[in-house]
């Protein structure tokens, strides 16, 4: 069986239980019943609302803003938290728009003639026997096979990126063949409908709000207002061998059949009005099929998995066993594989290494069915989605969920998938301009907590909300980041033109925003850190403070960015640039405080909830590139010990990719085992771990956690922020033995390693091969490998290798 693949021996009984297949566009969860196909679809640009949603409602307007920031940075310095707290949350506005459920397609299926068989009965006729579901990761498509009265039936469902179309593949050696139905249902509402024997189809309109109140008794507004909201289209088309039955619509005696279905909105592009009307995207989605259809589905089948082939064969990541012990096996269910390891006394990593490398297959996998070029950016959910009312709307959360989403886009050779991303900050750059002139009276852009495909800039909250994480303007320097990591990674000169404008833009804001504080440094008042409070001197619990220590670092690495861009770009005599150097000097640096932790505010406050799942105040260290001292290197330390490894998926990761930085292998098993947790069971609020389809839980599902496996893995295994290329710098002994080929170094360098334990099971460097792959990784690079060091030269553009015996001590 392929070494990339999750199986199963049972349908779905469950969403989290479904099979993710995408192509950046349209989704589908595959939930194979055997009397029933399930194909949950969505749509990445079904959501609510339109750019017309920011400014719906109470506007708050600049006079008002303006006396509610100059008493909130009043109250805290004077130290009245509480009514700091009052006064941001008069800044709020309303809520972002939420991404939809697009639509249900289900295909039902029986032997021709019989009276059937329900998903799950026992004792029914015909007898259904050797049941298998799977994903192919490689290839993107799930199979899904059983026989029945011993004769096979096997589906085979592909998500196209190339023709844009899903398709569902039906084949059997049933003597009488299948009888087939087809049938489209949609949680939206549905404005046109239509079937006939070569298909079906439906029309679409989203709500124009979705409220965020899981209690709301009519969570949807729908509006006729022309530009408040998306419409949209379900295609679908068919061919097959059978005949038409008349009273279903259907077809009967099939031997082989062949579904296609496409999607499409009146989504024009992030930030911009809709465009065209639900008739419009059912004609682009009919033409889709269409298309597909006359090409055939062989044609359609091998441009996709070239396609899909040519991003996921860039990387992979095994690991194994030390020789000779035992491990799980891929020759059980997933589900059930990752129970046994759990269950294992030796723990998941050693009773089995291979799912760490799974799901790094699978991290990557779902980044390349939910991101590509033209698209939006994968939301909290990926792509996926069955409730109107997703947790958290699956919006972009710009605290950590939505960066976390493409922290492996560079490091696991996935750099084009970022474009959607670097799209958002181009719509935020904008519709943030303005929220920065009318809110703040400052210059450049600004963006908070949560925004949508819309580029919503605003505060939420409602004017209700905590500010814990309803007040924090700090998005655009953390966006930007991605920018930057980008051209660390050999991006060209256009790039570096293209990031220029949200990059300065952001650093201007922020010199408006910064404030002298009385010790004479700058700071930002007010100020939170993401969604954590601290403990008054009276005793009470405030998140309203000055100066966090996320806020200073971000602040002060986007004015370093703004600096370096432009000695890039040879912009010589900028104010915007010339502000920031001199600005950046009277930042407060992290620091140690009590206790030898890094502090969350540079008051250092005491905490409320020293366990909790944020590390913000950590930034600095990852995804930041902070040189390390000794002194900080080991308050970072301290502060995650501090923490505790106990937290969501999400944090999981994130507290890995630390661990790996400060080089902590042996520490790094911890998160790891526990973001390899079996969900089957819930283990608390904050605890995360993986659904049975290896989804990562917040909980609730929240895909972040995948991604963010990934890049920390790739930490434990690769790092070259500090100039340097770091070869195993946080292997934990339980993935002794592995390698990995295709990980990508700043500025530009494909990197492949074989590792294996050395006689006290320390994973050991055997080989490593070093080759360009941007123009900037064709020069002379230091390599290191725990104290050694081998100059690789790659200025010729060939592949180099070294062995552990090159390098020099």
């Amino acid at each position: 069986m392929p070494p990339d693949e999750l199986w199963f021996d049972r349908p779905a009984t469950e969403w989290l239980e479904a099979l993710p297949l995408g192509n950046g566009r349209t989704g589908l969860m595959v939930h194979g019943g055997v009397a029933v196909e399930h194909l949950q679809v969505n749509d990445a640009t079904a959501w609510s609302g339109s750019p017309r949603s920011e400014h719906a409602g109470h506007v708050v307007e600049r006079s008002a803003a303006a006396a509610a920031i100059a008493a909130a940075r009043a109250a805290v310095l004077a130290a009245d938290f509480d009514e700091a707290a009052r006064q941001v949350q008069l800044l709020q506005h309303r809520h972002t728009q939420s991404y939809l459920p697009l639509a249900d397609v289900r295909v039902t299926s029986k032997v021709s003639g019989s009276a059937g068989v329900a998903d799950g009965a026992e004792g029914s006729e015909p007898v259904v026997t050797g049941y298998r579901r799977s994903l192919d990761l490689a290839t993107a498509t799930c199979t899904v096979t059983y026989q029945v009265d011993g004769h096979d039936v096997s589906r085979r469902v592909i998500v196209s990126h190339r023709h844009g179309v899903a398709v569902l593949e039906i084949t059997t050696d049933h003597p009488a063949g299948l009888d087939l139905t087809i049938a489209a249902t949609s949680l939206l509402r549905v404005t046109g409908t239509g079937a006939d024997p070569g298909g079906a189809w439906m029309t679409l309109r989203m709500p124009s709000d979705v409220s965020t109140d899981s209690g709301d008794a009519e969570p949807l507004t729908y509006s006729d207002e022309p530009g408040s909201c998306l419409e949209g289209a379900l295609a679908v088309g068919w061919t097959h061998d059978g005949s038409l039955d008349a009273r279903t619509n259907g077809a009967t005696g099939v031997h082989a059949a062949t579904v296609v279905l496409a999607t499409r909105t009146t989504f024009a592009g992030i930030a911009r009005e809709p465009q065209g009307s639900g008739s419009d995207a059912l004609a682009a989605a009919r033409a889709a099929v269409a298309r597909a259809l006359d090409d055939g589905v062989g044609t359609v089948r091998r441009a996709h998995v070239a396609d899909h082939g040519a991003l996921f064969a860039r990387a992979r990541v095994t690991t194994a066993p030390p020789s000779g012990t035992d491990t799980a096996t891929t020759d059980v269910p997933t589900d059930e594989r990752l129970r046994r390891a759990n269950a294992d006394a030796r723990g998941v990593l050693a009773a089995d290494p291979g799912l760490v490398g799974l799901l790094y297959s699978y991290g990557r996998y779902l980044l390349i069915a939910s991101s590509r070029p033209g698209g939006v950016p994968a939301n909290l959910q990926g792509l996926w989605n069955d409730q109107l009312q997703a947790p958290w709307s699956a919006n972009y959360t710009t605290n950590i969920n939505v960066e976390m989403n493409y922290w492996p886009a560079e490091v696991a050779n996935l750099a084009e998938l970022a474009e959607p991303l670097f799209d958002l900050v181009d719509g935020l750059t904008v519709t943030g301009a303005a929220t920065a002139a009318r809110l703040y009276g400052a210059p450049g852009w600004v963006a908070h907590h949560n925004t949508d495909p819309w580029a919503y800039s605003l505060p939420v909250g409602e004017g209700s909300h905590d500010p814990r994480w309803a007040f924090w303007p700090l998005a655009g320097a953390w966006l930007v980041r991605h920018l930057w990591e980008h051209l660390l990674f050999g991006a060209d000169d256009a790039f570096a033109r293209r990031a220029w404008v949200p990059i300065r833009s952001a650093a201007e804001f922020f010199l408006s925003w910064l404030v002298e504080l009385p010790d004479g440094t700058l700071g930002t008042v007010p100020s939170t850190s993401p969604e954590n409070v601290f403990r008054t001197p009276d005793g009470r619990e405030a998140a309203v403070d000055a100066s966090s220590t996320l806020d200073l670092v971000l602040v002060a690495d986007l004015f370093a960015m703004v600096g370096a861009l432009a000695a890039r770009l040879g912009v010589t005599d900028d104010a915007v640039v010339h502000r920031a150097a001199a600005a950046a000097d009277r930042i407060p640096r992290p620091r140690p405080g009590h206790g030898g932790l890094v502090p969350e505010w540079l008051a250092d406050r005491p905490q409320v909830d020293p366990a909790h799942r944020h590390v913000s105040h950590l930034y600095f260290a990852f995804p930041g590139d902070h040189a390390l001292t000794p002194e900080l290197g080991a308050a970072v330390g301290a502060s995650l010990d501090a923490r505790g490894d106990e937290s969501t998926g999400w944090s999981l990761a994130w507290k890995t990719a630390l661990r790996a930085r400060l080089r902590q292998p042996e520490k790094v098993s911890d998160p790891l085992r526990l973001a390899l947790r079996d969900m089957g069971s819930e283990h608390g609020e904050w605890s995360g771990g993986l659904y049975p389809n290896l989804f990562a839980a917040h909980p609730p599902f929240q895909i972040d956690g995948n991604f963010g496996f990934v890049a920390a893995l790739t930490e434990c295994l690769v790092q070259s922020h500090a100039g340097v290329i770091e070869l195993l710098p946080a292997v934990p002994r339980e993935l002794s033995r592995g390698s990995a080929a295709g990980l990508v170094a700043r500025p530009g360098v494909e990197v492949a390693l074989r590792w294996a334990p050395d006689g006290g099971g320390v994973p050991t460097l055997v080989e490593a091969t070093f080759a360009p792959l941007r123009a900037p990784g064709r020069a002379r690079h230091r390599v290191v490998w725990g104290d050694r060091e081998v100059l690789v030269d790659l200025t010729d553009g060939a592949a180099v290798m070294v062995r552990a015996v090159d390098f020099a001590g």
